[in-house]
C-alpha cells in the first residue's frame, strides 16, 4: 500500500476514533443513555471502516480523475459521497442495535445523525482534509495549534533535492509539458519521503526541500535511506517517463544537520518558515553536487548525527570544501551505493 494512502487512512482512523468518543458522549444524553452511547461508538467505528475503504478507492484508480477537476467540484463531490456514508452508517447502526436488542429502540428516543448533520460533518471533514493537502498535515496542525506563533529553535536535518538538466528539459518539453514532468517527479518523490518520516517543506522551482526533526531523521539513518529510496522509485518508473516525456529524471541530494529557527511568517498569506545557517549551508552543498557530478553529498555534521549508515551505502571523503558565502570550509562526503 502506498505511503500517502497509509497516511490518509491514519487520518480517517483518527477521525473515526474521535467520532466514536464524541458520539458516545453525545448519545449518553439521550434515553436510554447506554444504548445511544453504544450507538455513537458504533457509528464512529462503521465510519472508520467505510471511509478507509473509500479513501483507498479515491486515492487509487480514481485519483487521476479527481486531480483533473478544480478544487470546488472535488470538495462538493467528496462531501456528497461522505455525507451519504455518514447518514447510511447511522441508519445501519440503528438497524444493528435493533437486531441485537429490539426492546432498546421501543422508546423511539434512540439518537441517529440527521441529514444536515451528516452533510455538515462531511463538509468539515473534507475541507480540513483538502486543506491539509494544500499546506501539508504537519503545517496545518502547527498553524491551528499555534506551535510556531513565536519562533522556536529546533535541531533539524535538511535535504535539498534538485533535478539534473532541468533547463534542457524545460527547453525541449516546453513550459506545459515540463510542468507535467516536474509534477510527476514530485509525486513519485512523496512516498519515499513519507516512508522515511520526512516533511516536504517547500517546492522551489525544480527543487524540493525536505526536513526532519533531528532525532526522527537520524533514527536508522532514515534521511539517508530516503535519498536512495527516491532514486530507486524514479528508476522503477523510468520506462513510463521515457514514453511520456522522452526523459529519465535524476535528482541530486544534499544533506546537512544543524539548528534552525522555525516560525510563522506573513500577514494575508501565512506560512511556517525555517531560517538559519543550516538551510543556507545545505543549499551550498547542493551546488557542490553540481560542480562535482555527485548524486548524494552529506556534511560531516549530518554523518555524526546519523551514526552508522545503512547497509549498502559507502562514503567517500571529499575533504574540506569552501562553500559560497561561508567563511569556514565544511568537510563533505559523497554517498553512493556500495
Amino acid at each position: 500500500m502506498r505511503e500517502r494512502t497509509i497516511w490518509r487512512l491514519r487520518i480517517v482512523g483518527g477521525v473515526a476514533l474521535l467520532s466514536a468518543a464524541v458520539g458516545a458522549v453525545y448519545g449518553a444524553r439521550f434515553a436510554p443513555a447506554s444504548v445511544n452511547a453504544a450507538l455513537g461508538s458504533l457509528v464512529g467505528a462503521l465510519n472508520g471502516l467505510t471511509l478507509s475503504a473509500l479513501e483507498t478507492v479515491l486515492q487509487g484508480t480514481a485519483a487521476a480523475a479527481l486531480h483533473r477537476l478544480p478544487l470546488v467540484p472535488v470538495l462538493v463531490l467528496r462531501t456528497l459521497v461522505y455525507g451519504v456514508v455518514f447518514r447510511a452508517t447511522g441508519m445501519l447502526a440503528v438497524a444493528l442495535i435493533g437486531a441485537v436488542a429490539p426492546a432498546a429502540l421501543s422508546s423511539g428516543m434512540t439518537m441517529q445523525p440527521s441529514l444536515p448533520f451528516s452533510f455538515g460533518v462531511a463538509l468539515a471533514f473534507n475541507f480540513a482534509f483538502m486543506l491539509s493537502g494544500q499546506l501539508g498535515p504537519r503545517v496545518l496542525l502547527a498553524l491551528v495549534t499555534g506551535r510556531y506563533r513565536r519562533p522556536r529553535a529546533e535541531e533539524r536535518i535538511v535535504l535539498f533535492l534538485d533535478l539534473y538538466g532541468s533547463t534542457g528539459h524545460a527547453e525541449r518539453l516546453g513550459d506545459e509539458r515540463f510542468h507535467r514532468f516536474l509534477n510527476a517527479v514530485f509525486h513519485d518523490v512523496t512516498d519515499p519521503v513519507l516512508a522515511a518520516g520526512g516533511e516536504i517543506y517547500r517546492y522551489v522551482g525544480d527543487e524540493i526541500i525536505v526536513t526532519w526533526p533531528l532525532a526522527r531523521g537520524a533514527r536508522n539513518a532514515a534521511c539517508v535511506v530516503c535519498c536512495f529510496a527516491i532514486s530507486a522509485a524514479l528508476a522503477r518508473r523510468a520506462a513510463e517517463y521515457r514514453r511520456a516525456f522522452a526523459a529519465e529524471p535524476r535528482l541530486r541530494s544534499a544533506l546537512h544537520a544543524g539548528p534552525l529557527v522555525v516560525g510563522e511568517m506573513g500577514d494575508i498569506k501565512r506560512e511556517i518558515v525555517m531560517l538559519g545557517d543550516t538551510m543556507n549551508t545545505t543549499a551550498r552543498i547542493e551546488e557542490v553536487c553540481r560542480s562535482t557530478g555527485r548524486d548524494v553529498i552529506a556534511s560531516e555534521a549530518l554523518l555524526r548525527a546519523v551514526g552508522p549508515l545503512p547497509p549498502g551505502v559507502r562514503t567517500e571523503p571529499l575533504g574540506e570544501i569552501a562553500l559560497r558565502g561561508k567563511e569556514g570550509d565544511v568537510r563533505l562526503f559523497a554517498l553512493a551505493a556500495a
